[in-house]
């Protein structure tokens, strides 16, 4: 199993799941990571490397960007936020089925995240439909709009229950914020180690 971890400048937040994923499973999974817009062979933050020694956790780090060869490589994209996810996607629309953010693939919701996809479908397909009417239909138009209403309320309650899928980016903060940070992913880490190992 190969796992690539994305942010975006692969300075703090991928190096960090990285180093934890490492860690927590033992050399069983093979793990990489880069960011949507990081430099070629950066350190990881002076701050990341501090709150993972002082956890006992070894780090080794030269940033790179998200290549193609990665992508390939890879047989699971774990992203840190869903715009991250998104541009993913939107660069490599054919390995969608291989990324997801961090929170969605460990975190219980998957039903919860397949119907709000379906929503989501639902409200786009009214819309184009409600678009291709002709100015005449005003019956048709009326129920097109009541029902993409109804789409539309039924999506955002069922976005109240899902938690927030970014994981927060302590970059530029100072060492606490960075403390929360690896908090937050060694928790998520460590799930994700069990599911694989």
């Amino acid at each position: 199993m190969n796992i690539l971890f994305v942010c975006t400048g692969n300075t703090c937040r991928s190096p960090m799941a990285e180093a934890l994923m490492k860690y927590h499973a033992n050399g069983s999974i093979q793990v990489k990571s880069a960011g949507l817009f990081a430099a070629e062979g950066s350190p990881a933050s002076h701050q990341s490397i501090e709150v993972l020694k002082d956890n006992g956790i070894e780090i080794d780090h030269r940033s790179q960007p998200l290549t193609q060869d990665l992508v390939d490589w890879a047989d699971l994209i774990l992203t840190m936020t869903s715009r991250h996810k998104q541009a993913i996607v939107a660069q490599f629309p054919s390995k969608m089925s291989h990324v997801s953010t961090l929170k969605e693939h460990v975190l219980e919701n998957k039903e919860t995240f397949d119907k709000l996809e379906q929503l989501y479908d639902k409200i786009e397909q009214a819309r184009m439909d409600l678009y291709e009417l002709d100015e005449g239909e005003k019956a048709k138009r009326l129920a097109l709009e009541k029902q993409i209403g109804n789409l539309v309320k039924e999506a955002q309650e069922l976005e109240q229950t899902v938690p927030a899928m970014d994981v927060s980016d302590p970059y530029g903060g100072p060492k606490e914020v960075y403390c929360q940070t690896y908090e937050e992913l060694d928790e998520l880490i460590q799930k994700l180690a069990t599911k694989y190992s």
